[in-house]
């Protein structure tokens, strides 16, 4: 896939759309972490708006991009390559939504964490929120460099997630964390990184065409 400045205009839309995509999710994950932190259910609610959105430009842009392989001169492998993209972002968007789902749970419900636990699950939150922001560069230039950059911070993340849910078992296993926040932190963790893992499939699909 050539850089954005050098293709055609249907294409440039159809990127400077899935930029955007990555930008809602964004704004979805910071607004979770807020709701985490500051056990406020609004911060949920206003989540879930824009999750909503991501889900119908997924549903729009894959229209957009069926209509245009039928087309005489269709480029299809570019084509499926965008597809999978915005598939992916879908698959993101669908881990985020698990996450906001606990994470109305925990307001609601006024389930207590121990601050190493929130302390652990907010540096995940911003690791991933780094792989966001860089992901919509990344989508717009092509840029190799910052597909390296999340390539290595999934990496990055994987082995500290694994390394926090060791060291959750231990703390539950001693009691000093609850059955319901543990099942709650493992699953918010775990849903992150595939979040991550999502985002970085659908950045490698943009190399591989």
């Amino acid at each position: 896939m050539m850089p954005i400045g050098t293709i055609n205009e249907d294409v440039k839309s159809v990127l400077e759309r899935i930029g955007s995509m990555c930008s809602r999710v964004e704004s979805v994950l910071n607004l979770c972490m807020l709701g985490f932190v500051k056990n406020k259910i609004e911060f949920v609610d206003e989540a879930d708006t824009i999750s909503q959105s991501v889900h119908k430009e997924e549903n729009e842009l894959i229209n957009i991009l069926s209509a245009m392989a039928t087309g005489p001169e269709a480029d299809t492998a570019l084509i499926k390559s965008l597809m999978a993209v915005v598939g992916h972002i879908e698959l993101a968007t669908d881990m985020l939504d698990i996450v906001l789902k606990h994470v109305r749970a925990k307001a609601s419900e006024k389930i207590l964490f121990s601050d190493k636990g929130k302390n652990e699950v907010r540096l995940i939150f911003k690791e991933t929120l780094d792989v966001l922001k860089t992901a919509e560069d990344v989508i717009l230039t092509k840029n190799e460099v910052l597909r390296k950059h999340i390539s290595e911070k999934y990496e990055s993340i994987s082995r500290t997630a694994s390394m926090f849910s060791e060291e959750h078992e231990d703390r539950l296993v001693k009691g000093l964390c609850s059955p319901k926040s543990s099942s709650l932190y493992l699953s918010i963790v775990d849903s992150q990184l595939k979040v991550v893992l999502h985002i970085k499939q659908a950045v490698d699909r943009l190399f591989c065409e």
